[in-house]
């Protein structure tokens, strides 16, 4: 089912960062992606919490030679891996509505800053083009007529 107005395919490509929650090792960049992308900030702490294993890991490794604990750091990964892909699932939906209403607003945004430039500059398709301006001519401008090349 649908739950956005952009289409089968935009959701879709939008939602290529579950991929990476299927790595196991970088799922954690999964989080952190729709978290900043959408400025949400609890899916960025989850993309932290799930970075916990890797980087203990990474230290462990240089300091720790066991079989114990590589076999501990495996099931680690495996469970945070399992949890993380449930996650990811449960929370599509909703980034994918934030994702759309965030490029909404950035649209609506943009479009008022344009707006607001072409009246303070006298041009859009909504002024008549006699009317350039409100402000004051500059006593530096001549009152000699149009600027025209005289042959």
């Amino acid at each position: 089912m649908n739950k956005t107005r952009k289409g089968f395919l935009w959701n879709l490509r939008q939602s290529w960062w579950i991929l990476l929650t299927f790595t196991f090792i970088l799922n954690w960049v999964s989080f952190l992606y729709i978290g900043m992308k959408v400025k949400n900030k609890s899916w960025t702490k989850y993309g932290l919490i799930y970075s916990i294993p890797f980087f203990l890991s990474l230290v462990s490794d240089s300091f720790i030679e066991s079989k114990s604990v590589n076999t501990l750091w495996g099931g680690v990964f495996l469970v945070g891996g399992v949890i993380s892909i449930s996650h990811a699932f449960k929370i599509r939906k909703e980034f994918l509505i934030r994702l759309e209403a965030s490029e909404l607003a950035k649209k609506y945004a943009d479009a008022t800053l344009t707006h607001q430039i072409e009246s303070e500059y006298g041009l859009g398709p909504d002024l008549p083009e006699a009317v350039h301006s409100n402000r004051p001519v500059p006593s530096t401008v001549s009152d000699r007529g149009p600027l025209t090349r005289q042959s």
